[in-house]
């Protein structure tokens, strides 16, 4: 799948975000390219910081440099975890290739593309994360916005950024819930006394080759999101340290712009800043509980056969159930960024439970 959106994706290496090609030589020039872009927004923060802004309130010139800081290492984490693993983004591609050709050739599913709501989504969020820069440009224009010019790029990126990651969990997400209508399949089968006429042959479907084929994907699966953690572990916690920072500050100076401490001009930026920022975190979040959820179905449906058994099972098909069901309870399929935390609706609560505390304290402070 990602094989063949690659003519599409490969736009992103503009951006230091994926690898252009498989060759070395263009691998090389563009880790080149991406040391450049780290260059100059390192080089953009010192500049901004060694000639600061000094009219601005010290609470609101701390905050300013705190986001802009933020924003600098999480470019720097994202285009350096690409940087040293262009090889492996494309055994991960290969990777979602094989497991669908075990899908489509061993379990006899028609794979297929992701649905078309899934690219008007990842579309529309890239599409509306680009307009939401025109305001805080309007903004920065005529009144004046503090390190927002030289965090301009950081910001391009960071957003560019969390559309692919969206992209890639829907894929692992489909991947998923592929399997656990499958596993739905041979669950009707067993419950009908396999004298059902699903797909042809439902003998087949309720066969001990048929369930270690569906454990075996089940255990490619694994591998695939344990890979896709490694791949992507420390950009997906970087940037959910940036995007809950952001949407807290920019919600902190909402307030301030209401309470008539700034100019009423300043809501256009704040709101274009802070509802990205929280539309990222809830539908990555979403997609995250979406792959828990379906992994959570799979070990229903496993454990629903085993509490139906048939006299005609032969005792292996038993025993390698029960090992499925304990791969299924150990293995977890989760976005986990390195161990911090595990993308889902807890973290989502989390979040927001943060932000609000956050933004009592700033709210006091700036009483002072």
């Amino acid at each position: 799948m990602l094989y063949s959106l690659q003519p599409y994706l490969k736009y992103f290496a503009l951006l230091g975000l994926v690898p252009w090609s498989e060759s070395s030589h263009s691998q090389f020039i563009q880790r080149i390219y991406s040391a450049s872009i780290i260059v100059f927004n390192v080089a953009s923060f010192v500049i901004s910081i060694y000639f600061p802004q000094t009219s601005e309130p010290f609470l609101s010139l701390i905050v300013n440099i705190i986001v802009f800081a933020a924003k600098i290492l999480c470019v720097i984490v994202i285009l350096l975890q690409m940087m040293v693993n262009y090889e492996d983004y494309y055994v991960f591609c290969m990777e979602i290739k094989c497991l669908g050709l075990r899908l489509q050739g061993e379990l006899k599913m028609h794979v297929g593309g992701l649905s078309w709501q899934t690219y008007a989504k990842v579309m529309g969020l890239g599409i509306g994360f680009l307009l939401t820069l025109i305001p805080p440009i309007y903004v920065s224009i005529n009144l004046s916005l503090l390190y927002f010019w030289p965090s301009l790029s950081s910001i391009l990126i960071i957003r560019m950024h969390c559309v692919l990651m969206l992209l890639y969990v829907d894929l692992l997400g489909r991947h998923v819930s592929l399997l656990g209508n499958r596993l739905r399949n041979v669950l009707d089968c067993q419950l009908l006394g396999a004298n059902c006429i699903l797909d042809g042959d439902c003998n087949q479907l309720c066969s001990l080759e048929f369930l270690l084929a569906l454990k075996q994907s089940h255990m490619d699966l694994y591998h695939l999101f344990t890979h896709f953690n490694n791949l992507f572990g420390w950009s997906i916690l970087s940037t959910y340290v940036v995007l809950f920072t952001d949407s807290t500050v920019n919600l902190y100076w909402t307030q301030q712009v209401l309470a008539e401490v700034y100019d009423y001009q300043y809501l256009y930026a704040t709101f274009s800043v802070f509802v990205p920022s929280l539309t990222i975190i809830f539908v990555f979040c979403r997609c995250g509980e979406f792959c828990k959820r379906q992994n959570e179905l799979i070990g229903s449906y496993l454990r629903s056969l085993s509490c139906h058994p048939s006299p005609a099972r032969e005792p292996a098909y038993n025993e390698l159930l029960l090992e499925f069901i304990m791969q299924v309870e150990h293995n977890l399929l989760a976005i986990n960024a390195e161990g911090f935390m595990e993308t889902d609706n807890s973290l989502l609560m989390s979040l927001l439970a943060a932000k609000v505390t956050y933004l009592i304290v700033l709210m006091q402070f700036s009483s002072v």
